[in-house]
């Protein structure tokens, strides 16, 4: 059975980014490392809100570690109650929610996920753009909101993790066959969903890719 649990990695976090501070001369920060972890009741809140169960890995992680705090490759999205609901907090932004109402779609699925939706909205696809799929026919399809629908649809099932700057991002699939797992996106206008993956080529979990992360931030400190 995987492991779940994440004795010490908190504190192991929290040295290496005092050390960290220590060696470019600057005091310890008078904010916390982390934010803080969830209850058993808002983690329950949580999954209730969205009509999941959270991956076992990333559920206890809120639960022994932190709800947000330092993670690959920048920081980790902050899962915060914002005026009554749960979102995910990421870089200042407004919080993001999850869509639970299908599978995540893997990116060589995309293609026939939008044409499905597009013809169940009576709307029969042109032609594929490489850049943006069916975003102009979306727009047709659903006006105003086609934008909108087609960036919901294309990340329904996840939830957006990890900060990698520029533009680049992480996400945690919550929903469908490969949950658990996780999904890196570059800053391109329409950019795949590439799996992360181990130096053996294994695909990361939530735990292994954290942990990943944390030996290479220590042995990097040392």
């Amino acid at each position: 059975m995987a492991q779940t649990g994440w004795s010490g990695v908190r504190e192991r976090v929290i040295a290496v980014v005092e050390a960290e501070r220590g060696t470019q001369g600057w005091d310890s920060s008078q904010y916390p490392v982390f934010e803080p972890v969830l209850t058993a009741a808002e983690i329950t809140e949580v999954e209730a809100q969205y009509g999941v169960e959270l991956p076992d890995e990333y559920r206890t992680f809120l639960a022994e570690v932190g709800a947000g705090g330092p993670g690959p490759a920048l920081e980790l999205a902050s899962l915060r109650r914002v005026d009554g609901t749960w979102g995910w907090v990421w870089a200042g932004c407004a919080p993001m929610v999850l869509d639970p109402s299908g599978p995540f779609v893997e990116t060589e699925e995309w293609a026939d996920r939008q044409m499905a939706t597009l013809r169940a909205a009576g709307y029969e696809p042109t032609t594929r753009d490489d850049d943006d799929d069916y975003l102009d026919d979306y727009r047709k399809a659903f006006g105003d909101a086609g934008e909108s629908n087609w960036f919901e649809e294309r990340v329904r099932g996840a939830i957006l993790i990890s900060d990698n700057g520029c533009g680049m991002s992480g996400w945690l699939i919550i929903v469908g066959p490969h949950r658990g797992e996780l999904r890196d996106r570059d800053c391109a206008g329409n950019p795949p969903f590439e799996p992360y993956v181990d130096a053996c080529g294994n695909r990361h979990t939530f735990r292994t890719w954290y942990l990943e992360w944390l030996e290479q931030r220590e042995r990097e400190a040392r």
